[in-house]
């Protein structure tokens, strides 16, 4: 490289470049020489050595939730019982104008079977 016919500018520019360099190698060969030195701290003979046997600290994975099966309806529309409602999410129309209708959702529950089914007869 002929130094004698760059400019000033681009002189300093060089310069500067070259500074930098120096700079970030001294930095790399200083962080080099800690690790070889943790290294054998630690009775490992490579750095790579080394960073294989550290264990790292990971977040563990968020459990699944779990799908839960259909639930059994609560409520049925008194005029027509195959609409049928759980009870959970978003209240049906039908809902809304039945309660209006016979007074409170407590009519258009499903009645529960009071005596126990029996598998053995």
């Amino acid at each position: 490289m002929n130094l004698t016919r760059l400019s000033n500018k681009d002189l300093n520019t060089l310069l500067t470049n070259i500074e930098t360099e120096i700079d970030s190698r001294t930095v790399a060969s200083k962080a080099q020489k800690e690790l070889y030195a943790l290294a054998k701290k630690y009775g490992a003979n490579t750095i790579k050595q080394l960073a294989s046997s550290i264990k790292i600290k990971t977040r563990k994975k968020k459990a699944s939730s779990k799908k839960h099966g259909k639930v059994a309806p609560v409520f049925h529309n008194p005029e027509n019982h195959e609409l049928t409602w759980t009870g959970r999410g978003r209240t049906p129309a039908w809902v809304t104008e039945a309660e209006a209708k016979y007074g409170g959702r407590d009519a258009l529950r499903i009645p529960v079977s009071t005596t126990p089914s029996s598998n053995n007869e």
